[in-house]
């Protein structure tokens, strides 16, 4: 018993001194490889920095959702913060700026021009994180976003003589002839013309209430993308107020009677989706681009000869588009008021900078070089057949990746299918998915989420649903009771604090 007590103590001095030690910093980040295992104490990455930097780093990975909520809020109830540490939930943000455990960082970004200049001198993004007129946290631009899209089955429109559809009832059309015209050619009744979830993912995307992203497009066709209109003084509204947010869910209304979209789409996951347009079941369908390079390979072996493409999104009866709605900002990172009260600014400054660009860029981002990567041409271009190795060695790939032209060629280099053809995934990002028209909302973000938040988007997304399913049906009478119903939920304050925010903050006049 005296034995283990003595380690205990040892420990506890030793944690004690690596806490109060100014070059010893402990980051925690959640997983950027989910996948993959945390790296181990023999990551050279720890050496690394040790030797260029002189800083001792410790890193530990935090649990996505509402779990690392619960592990934040646990550690800054015991003043135990992480010096670097990621937070996804702002409303959790701004509960530990109001505790006194957040830190200004505007003391550590002089100490890291380089990466302030790259990534933290925008001021729509740093009012995000700004409180009584002090910089809070580290607000990084978002390094992939507008990377969803809808992607077509070009084999499927040669063999039917029909063009990729620019217009909604373009859309109906082909989806009603690869639904209907056995595009597959093997004799069964087994395609659909649409693939989408209710999906809400936030990755670069936002989804705004209702139906999610997969079905932004058809709200975009009749320029109601995204949860708030943005138009100055009176005007501001939600768009689920708006006569065009009825006709979008008509459309889409429309394409589950014609039974043009999967049966199973309101209750499917978006990894249901995945495995079957990698079976060959949907002519069209929405999905990232690192959903399609993840899943090419069985498409390929599935569908042998098959081809995909990125189209525009289809123009709505007054001629608008988009494809959705996104936000410029990106991870969100935090420094603890302990550590710069311990005298840690400049370490975590000078090990950021590290991270910024050329060797420590490269070390997080991609792993070890001639092992995980080599540059060709200078483009990190991944060489090993081992994800879950380079997945565990890159854990902390989100502070560093950056999102440019020749990181994204990187990520998303050409495909070559089973037969020798090449399908330039990037090219096809860049040139259609990404100029295909997005509408930016950063200033979302800025929004305080009501205290009921899921109250209010449970019962616009269950509505939606009952509407578009045909089990409330959609008429005059139903639909005003259900904009009256949105007072139930509080949505009228929610609206208010929106409208009050975004004007503070000057997203909207």
């Amino acid at each position: 018993m005296k034995r283990t007590l003595g380690l205990i103590s040892l420990a506890l001095v030793a944690s004690s001194a690596f806490a109060q030690n100014r070059n010893a910093i402990e980051v925690m980040l959640v997983a950027a490889n989910p996948e993959a295992p945390a790296p181990t104490a023999s990551w050279d990455t720890y050496k690394m920095v040790k030797d260029r930097l002189g800083i001792d780093l410790s890193f530990s990975m935090l649990p996505p959702g509402v779990d690392g909520d619960n592990k934040l809020g646990s550690l800054a109830a015991a003043n135990d913060l992480p010096d670097l540490f990621e937070i996804r939930n702002r409303s959790l943000f701004f509960k530990l700026q109001e505790q006194g455990q957040l830190a200004p960082v505007e003391s550590i970004l002089s100490l890291m021009p380089k990466r302030t200049r790259a990534r933290y001198s925008d001021k729509k993004r740093s009012v995000l994180v700004t409180v009584n007129g002090k910089v809070m946290g580290l607000q990084d631009p978002v390094n992939l976003s507008r990377q969803y899209g809808i992607l077509i089955r070009q084999d499927w429109l040669d063999k039917l003589g029909l063009k990729a559809p620019t217009t909604l009832d373009e859309f109906l059309e082909v989806a009603k002839a690869f639904t209907e015209r056995d595009p597959d050619g093997n004799g069964k009744k087994d395609t659909y013309g649409f693939g989408g979830v209710i999906d809400f993912d936030t990755a670069g995307i936002l989804p705004g209430l209702g139906l999610g992203n997969h079905f932004q497009w058809v709200y975009g066709a009749y320029g109601v993308a995204g949860t708030w209109n943005y138009k100055a003084g009176n005007k501001f509204a939600a768009n689920v107020k708006d006569p065009n947010y009825r006709k979008a869910t008509e459309f889409i209304r429309k394409m589950v009677e014609a039974k043009v979209m999967d049966p199973d789409w309101a209750t499917m996951k978006r990894s249901d989706l995945r495995t079957r347009w990698q079976q060959g079941k949907y002519g069209m369908f929405f999905e990232s681009v690192g959903g399609l390079l993840a899943g090419y390979r069985n498409f390929d072996a599935n569908n042998p000869k098959a081809e995909v493409r990125y189209i525009l999104a289809p123009k709505g009866p007054g001629g608008k588009n988009a494809t959705g709605t996104f936000a410029s900002a990106g991870w969100l990172f935090a420094v603890s008021r302990k550590a710069l009260d311990q005298g840690k600014g400049p370490a975590i400054a000078k090990f950021l900078e590290w991270a910024n660009s050329g060797e420590g860029y490269n070390q997080l981002a991609w792993g070890k070089k001639g092992v995980h990567y080599n540059l060709v041409k200078g483009v990190p271009t991944v060489t090993t057949n081992n994800p879950s190795e380079r997945g565990q060695y890159t854990q902390m790939r989100w502070l560093a990746m950056n999102g440019n032209t020749t990181e994204l060629k990187g990520r998303y280099g050409p495909i070559t299918s089973a037969d020798g053809r090449t399908y330039n995934l990037y090219s096809d990002f860049l040139t259609v998915a990404r100029k295909s028209p997005w509408i930016d909302r950063t200033g979302d973000l800025a929004v305080p989420s009501a205290p009921n938040q899921a109250d209010i988007e449970r019962y616009v997304s269950e509505s939606m649903v009952q509407f578009v399913l045909g089990q409330r049906p959609l008429n005059d009478a139903n639909w005003t009771s259900f904009l009256n119903g949105l007072r139930g939920v509080g949505f009228d304050q929610y609206e208010q604090n929106a409208r009050s925010v975004l004007q503070k903050t000057g997203f909207i006049k």
